[in-house]
């Protein structure tokens, strides 16, 4: 929570369309799953219900993209260098 914001941070996804704090989770979507990003690339964005904002990376894109309360920040920093950051607390958030 940040300045009564919930925000939800997985590495790849959250594997349902409503979040659920302590909800069990497969772990492998939320490390490997890209079907959420691919979806909404082609037209099919969905909100996921729970929280104001969830941000995910893996999938390394040219700049950060936003979909519905997705964000995906992997911006490739492993090929070219290129790092992206969100201040989701503090000044400026």
């Amino acid at each position: 929570m940040s300045k009564d914001k919930k925000y939800v941070i997985c590495h790849a996804d959250y594997p349902f369309d409503e979040y659920e704090f302590g909800k069990p989770v497969d772990h492998q979507q939320v490390i490997w799953n890209r079907e959420r990003i691919s979806n909404s690339q082609n037209g099919i964005v969905k909100e996921i219900k729970g929280a104001d904002t969830f941000i995910f990376g893996h999938t390394p894109a040219v700049k950060p993209l936003k979909f519905a309360n997705q964000m995906y920040i992997d911006t490739g920093a492993v090929f070219c260098g290129n790092l992206t950051l969100i201040q989701v607390q503090g000044e400026g958030a």
